[in-house]
């Protein structure tokens, strides 16, 4: 038999979990691929300011591209 208490710890321990479970995904799933979207209209922004050929302007745009993603705590 299952006491009240046991049955407490069990709704918290389950609940525990979920809230666990909802934390890891988003912070392994979600906030990657909105950093990466962000850093994605970053390099645009910048580079379309620049002027020069395309492979300047492929080059700085990978560049800036991983600079966001490596202060924001990705790599690649």
């Amino acid at each position: 038999m299952v006491t009240k208490l046991q049955r407490w710890f069990l709704i918290v321990a389950m609940w525990a979990v979920i809230l666990f479970s909802i934390f890891v995904f988003y912070w392994m799933m979600v906030r990657p691929s909105k950093i990466r979207q962000m850093c994605v209209q970053k390099a645009k922004q910048v580079s379309a300011k620049v002027t020069s050929d395309l492979s300047d302007t492929l080059e700085i745009n990978r560049a800036v591209y991983l600079d966001c993603l490596r202060s924001n705590g990705l790599d690649k």
